[in-house]
């Protein structure tokens, strides 16, 4: 069995680095010499409601057993037991991360929400009108602002929060990532 798994691994991997589906180059766990083998795909074993990671834009030669987990209805008809173990849509992976299980991790088929690490700085007032910035605050400058009625001078710090200080950000909080399209294996 672990052999199976193994040969759709290389299969999918060999495809994806262009080596056609009956040719892979595989390296010796000593010496990491290419030793050339053959992958033969073993469709039949992989069990309806496999998940795979397919990292091209063309179909696999057999997706006509294969659908996209983006939420589509699956008909029950055509695809009796993969309705009966996922329900009846197919899971939405559309823009997802899956992660293995165990740690912080949400229970199996839950959705967990984005979430970033603390991030924190401090702001301390040296006994001037400055103040000195650290972790995501920065000092943005200071100066002096007019007499006030009764002839003081008041002063003023402008201080800036910015999480660019201390971590790459964009327009959504992500890992490092590679776009794939993620396929359920619906037909035997």
């Amino acid at each position: 069995m672990q052999s199976k798994h193994f040969s759709i691994l290389v299969l999918s991997l060999s495809i994806w680095l262009g080596f056609g589906p009956h040719l892979a180059t595989a390296r010796d766990a000593t010496s990491f010499n290419p030793v050339p083998i053959t992958v033969q795909a073993e469709a039949a074993g992989v069990p309806i409601g496999t998940i795979i990671a397919w990292p091209v834009a063309t179909n696999p030669q057999d997706w006509n057993k294969w659908l996209e987990c983006d939420g589509s209805s699956i008909s029950a008809v055509v695809y009796p037991e993969l309705r009966a173990l996922v329900g009846a849509n197919t899971p939405n992976l559309t823009g997802r991360f899956l992660r293995g299980r165990g740690g912080n991790a949400a229970a199996l088929g839950v959705a967990q929400s984005d979430a970033i690490r603390n991030v924190s700085g401090t702001l301390q007032n040296d006994g001037t009108l400055r103040i000195h910035g650290s972790g995501v605050f920065s000092n943005a400058g200071s100066g002096r602002v007019r007499n006030d009625a009764n002839g003081n001078v008041a002063g003023h710090t402008h201080v800036q929060f910015d999480f660019s200080n201390v971590m790459p950000t964009a327009n959504e909080i992500r890992p490092v990532n590679q776009a794939v399209r993620y396929l359920i294996r619906a037909l035997k």
